[in-house]
């Protein structure tokens, strides 16, 4: 944990360096610093992400790139002051699929939705892994599957909050395969770590989340995954199925960050920071550091990122429609 902090510290150390030492060249866009809102805290993983490209994307970008965070209410403060702000570019976003995702989507008091903002790229992903624990009698999801089928209501689940990811993944996986919310028990945490630890202490029977949060447990053996969320199989872990090839193509859900700005910014500025990202994709050292934090590199374009985030959205309202937990 130390390391980690002390890698946090660093990068947001390198990034304010450029900014004060960097002269501004007047002209064309961009002609002064940019900042990326991190809608969380500090050391976090988003936040990470956002201060990984910072000091990646000078070369590509043209002006040092500023970070700094506004965290609160799932994301919500530090995305409505990012909506708000003058669509010239130089106020942008470091996007996530909680905070610009899902609190919109099972609360209609958030005060935005992704009509509000626009999307301009995204740079990474985190695939979400089924997991039971080493000493489980559930090898595959079809077992799992067919114990819950069997017994109703008896297992449980662990989940960082109804309108989490872990949360909407496992339902996702029950109504795919034609069950109901009751069939499992859902047990909240506060958090994913908890979520996880729930599991290990033999509270609940299985559990959904990022692969970063799970990787660690699977390699030292106490946790036994049983699916991906990708479309292929992960070099990480070569012998777990993904759920397309367990006839479950529909739990196709993932974690990403990227690159948002405000409602209204010119095609010319989302173009050019497309652009930007990814040439500084191509960096090794943006493909090492986003590596080592346990994120998969994965570039989409504006039109492809904002379909992205469009489905999701509706995918996830109706959800929460469906399982009773959107606030009015």
């Amino acid at each position: 944990m130390l390391k980690y902090f002390r890698f946090v510290t660093v990068l947001a150390g390198v990034s304010l360096a450029m900014a004060a030492a960097l002269p501004a060249d007047a002209g064309e866009y961009p002609d002064r610093p940019i900042k990326i809102v991190v809608p969380s805290g500090a050391g976090g993983s988003t936040d990470t992400a956002a201060r990984i490209l910072a000091v990646n994307i000078y070369e590509a970008i043209g002006q040092p790139v500023v970070v700094f965070n506004k965290k609160g209410a799932s994301g919500g403060i530090g995305i409505n002051y990012g909506i708000n702000v003058k669509p010239d570019g130089y106020i942008l976003m470091e996007g996530m699929i909680g905070g610009h995702v899902l609190h919109p989507a099972m609360n209609k008091g958030a005060g935005y939705t992704p009509k509000d903002y626009t999307p301009i790229a995204m740079t990474q992903m985190n695939p979400n892994v089924l997991v039971v624990r080493d000493d489980s009698p559930y090898k595959s999801v079809k077992d799992l599957l067919a114990a819950i089928k069997k017994s109703p209501g008896k297992l449980k689940f662990s989940h960082a909050g109804a309108g989490s990811i872990h949360f909407f993944g496992i339902h996702l996986l029950l109504k795919v395969a034609g069950l109901t919310k009751e069939h499992a028990i859902a047990v909240p945490y506060k958090g994913g770590k908890r979520s996880m630890a729930g599991l290990l202490r033999g509270e609940v029977d299985f559990h959904q989340t990022n692969l970063v949060s799970a990787i660690d447990f699977i390699q030292a053996g106490k946790v036994r995954a049983l699916a991906v969320t990708t479309k292929k199989r992960l070099k990480l872990l070569p012998d777990v199925p993904t759920y397309t090839e367990v006839g479950y193509p529909e739990v196709d859900i993932f974690g990403w960050r990227g690159i948002i700005g405000p409602k209204g910014l010119p095609k010319e500025i989302v173009d050019k920071w497309a652009t930007a990202i990814q040439k500084t994709m191509k960096r090794r050292g943006w493909k090492k550091l986003v590596t080592r934090v346990g994120d998969i590199p994965r570039y989409m374009g504006p039109a492809e990122f904002t379909k992205l985030i469009d489905a999701d959205f509706k995918r996830y309202r109706q959800m929460a429609k469906d399982l009773g937990i959107l606030v009015e």
